[in-house]
C-alpha cells in the first residue's frame, strides 16, 4: 500500500490531492445501452390537450434534438385519466396547428403558428397551477385526447430524433377487476393507419392507483394485463414485435416491492425492460441542505439494489429502467430543482445508474410543468439541460472502475467512463471521469503516475451570477452557456490542461474530464 500513498503531493496551504486510481485494463465493469439518457414528456401536459401544441415550438425541438437519440416517454400519473376518442373534433389550437403542417414538410417549421403559441404560452402558468393543485389534492378527472393530439406528441418526438412510448390506461376496467382493452384498441387502430412506430406502456405507479382512484389492482392482475395487451398487439402487423415497458412502479417501499414481485411472477415474460420510478425527496419539504447531501445521494443505491434483487429472483437477465426520474416528486422542488443545486442529484444517478447496471435513465421531465423541466416554459434551458447535453456529448457506453485515495468518497464522488467516440475532438482509448464536489472547499484530483505526461480536457461547469448554486444560469469553464439564437446551440468549448496538470473541483461544484490518448484496453 505503501507506494500509493506517496504521490499525495503537497498542495498550497498543506492540502494534498486526491489520487486517483482508474480502471483502464482488462474488460469494462459494465455498460449501458446508445439511449442511456432519455427524457419524459408528463401526461398532464394533455390534461388540457390544446397545450400539447406547444411542443411544436422551433426552439424547443433544436433543443430537444441536440439530445438525441433516446427515448420519450409519455407517461405519468395522467395516463391512467386519458381517454381517445379517434371521432372527436380536436381543440382549435391543435386544429390549426394540424392543418398547417398538411401544407409544410412534416418537420419543418410553422411561423404562421406563433401568434396562437403566444396566447397559449400566456395562459399557461395558471394551467400549471391547475396540474400541480390536482397533483396534490390526488383528485384526478378524465382528459379526451384526439387524433391530433398523438399526430402531434408523435411528430415532436419523431423530428427531434426519439422514440416514442406512450403509456396507455390501466384504470379502465371490467366489472372493476379485468383490463378493458376497447379504448387502447382504438388508439392502436389509429397509430396503425398512421404507421406511427411506438413503443408502450401499461399504466402508472399501480402501487398508488387506490389513492388516486379507488380501484385497487394487485401484481397478480396487472400481469395478467400486460399479458393481455401483449396479445393484442400481436394482432397488428405493425406492433407484432412493439416493445412492451412496465409496471413503471414507484419508490421500491414494501408493499410496492409485493407489487412488483407478484407482478413480474405473472407477466414478467411479456416485457422487455423492468420499468420504476425514483425521487429523493417531496418537493414541497425539500431543502438546499437535501439537494447536496451525500445521506440523501446514497438512499438511491438501497433503492436500486431493492429492485435488482427482485427482478434478479423473478425475470434473470430482464434489462431494467429508470422509466421516470427526477429530484424531487410533486413537479419538483421550487427554486431548487430548477437551478444549479439540483445537479448533483441528476449527475450523480446518472453516475450510480450505469454503475449498478440501470440500462436506461429517463428524465422527468423535458418540458412541462412544476420546476423539475430541463426547459422552462420560456423554452429557456436550465442546469440539467447544459448538463444533460455534456453527458450526451461526452460520455461513452462502457463504464469503468474508479476510486479515490486521500478524500471521503461519498462527498467527492467520481464516475469513470470511456469517452463517446461519436465526439470529433475524441476517440477511442480516451476517458471521461466526472466528479461532484460535495466539499465547501475546493478539492483537488490527481492523476495516477503513469498518466501524468497525458493532456486533459475540463469542462468545469459552474453557477453563474449572484445566487450562485441557486442559480438558473450556468458557465461552462467560465462562459455562460446561453443559445445563440433560437435556432443554434453554443460551442461546448473545452479548457485544455497542460500534462501533469492537477484538477481543481472548486467547493459545491461539478464537471467533467476528458483524458485524451489514455489508451485504455476497455475502451478499444
Amino acid at each position: 500500500l505503501l507506494p500509493l500513498l506517496l504521490p499525495l503531493l503537497p498542495l498550497a496551504a498543506g492540502r494534498r490531492a486526491a489520487v486517483l486510481r482508474l480502471g483502464l485494463r482488462g474488460s469494462p465493469r459494465g455498460g449501458v445501452g446508445p439511449a442511456y439518457l432519455s427524457l419524459t414528456l408528463d401526461a398532464s401536459l394533455a390534461r388540457d390537450p390544446r397545450y400539447v401544441a406547444l411542443l411544436s415550438n422551433p426552439k424547443l425541438r433544436v433543443l430537444a434534438t441536440a439530445l438525441s437519440p433516446g427515448f420519450l416517454r409519455f407517461g405519468g400519473t395522467k395516463t391512467d385519466f386519458l381517454i381517445f376518442d379517434p371521432n372527436k373534433d380536436s381543440t382549435l389550437e391543435e386544429k390549426i396547428l394540424w392543418e398547417l403542417q398538411a401544407q409544410q414538410e412534416a418537420c419543418g417549421s410553422r411561423p404562421a403558428f406563433a401568434a396562437v403559441e403566444k396566447l397559449l404560452l400566456a395562459q399557461w402558468p395558471s394551467q400549471e397551477k391547475l396540474i400541480l393543485a390536482e397533483h396534490n389534492w390526488k383528485k384526478h378527472k378524465n382528459t379526451t385526447i384526439t387524433r391530433n393530439t398523438l399526430d402531434i406528441l408523435y411528430s415532436f418526438a419523431n423530428c427531434s430524433g426519439f422514440h416514442l412510448i406512450f403509456g396507455l390506461n390501466a384504470l379502465l376496467r371490467k366489472d372493476g377487476l379485468q383490463w378493458d382493452s376497447s379504448n387502447a384498441r382504438a388508439l392502436l387502430d389509429y397509430c396503425t393507419s398512421q404507421r406511427y412506430n411506438i413503443s408502450w406502456e401499461l399504466g402508472n405507479e399501480p402501487n398508488s392507483f387506490r389513492k388516486k382512484s379507488g380501484i385497487y389492482i394487485d401484481g397478480f392482475q396487472l400481469g395478467q394485463d400486460f399479458i393481455h395487451l401483449r396479445q393484442l398487439l400481436s394482432n397488428y402487423t405493425l406492433y407484432r414485435h412493439a416493445k412492451l415497458y412496465g409496471p413503471d412502479v414507484g419508490q421500491p417501499r414494501k408493499h410496492t416491492q409485493k407489487l412488483l414481485r407478484s407482478f413480474l411472477k405473472s407477466g414478467g415474460k411479456v416485457i422487455d425492460s423492468v420499468t420504476w420510478h425514483h425521487y429523493y425527496v417531496n418537493g414541497r419539504s425539500a431543502t438546499r441542505e437535501d439537494f447536496l447531501s451525500p445521506e440523501v445521494l446514497d438512499t438511491f443505491v438501497t433503492a436500486v439494489h431493492e429492485v435488482l434483487e427482485i427482478v434478479g429472483g423473478t425475470v434473470p437477465n430482464k434489462k431494467v429502467w429508470l422509466g421516470e426520474t427526477s429530484s424531487a416528486y410533486g413537479g419538483g422542488a421550487p427554486r431548487l430543482s430548477n437551478t444549479y443545486v439540483a445537479g448533483f442529484m441528476w449527475l450523480d444517478k446518472l453516475g450510480l445508474s450505469a454503475r449498478q447496471g440501470i440500462d436506461v435513465v429517463m428524465r422527468q421531465v423535458f418540458f412541462g410543468a412544476g420546476t423539475y423541466h430541463l426547459v422552462d416554459a420560456n423554452f429557456e434551458p436550465l442546469p440539467d439541460y447544459w448538463l444533460s447535453l455534456l453527458y450526451k456529448k461526452l460520455v461513452g457506453t462502457k463504464v469503468l472502475q474508479v476510486s479515490l485515495v486521500g478524500a471521503d468518497e461519498r462527498k467527492l464522488r467520481v464516475y469513470l467512463h470511456c469517452t463517446n467516440t461519436l465526439h470529433p475532438k475524441y476517440r477511442e482509448g480516451d476517458v471521461t471521469l466526472f466528479a461532484l464536489n460535495l466539499y465547501n472547499v475546493t478539492q483537488h484530483l490527481q492523476l495516477p503516475n503513469y498518466l501524468s505526461s497525458k493532456h486533459v480536457d475540463q469542462y468545469l461547469l459552474l453557477p453563474h451570477g449572484k445566487e450562485n448554486i441557486l442559480s438558473r444560469s450556468i458557465e461552462l469553464n467560465g462562459r455562460v452557456l446561453r443559445m445563440v439564437d433560437d435556432k443554434m446551440l453554443p460551442e461546448l468549448i473545452e479548457k485544455p490542461l497542460g500534462p501533469g496538470s492537477v484538477l481543481g473541483l472548486p467547493a459545491f461544484s461539478y464537471g467533467f474530464y476528458v483524458i485524451k490518448n489514455a489508451k485504455a484496453i476497455a475502451c478499444i
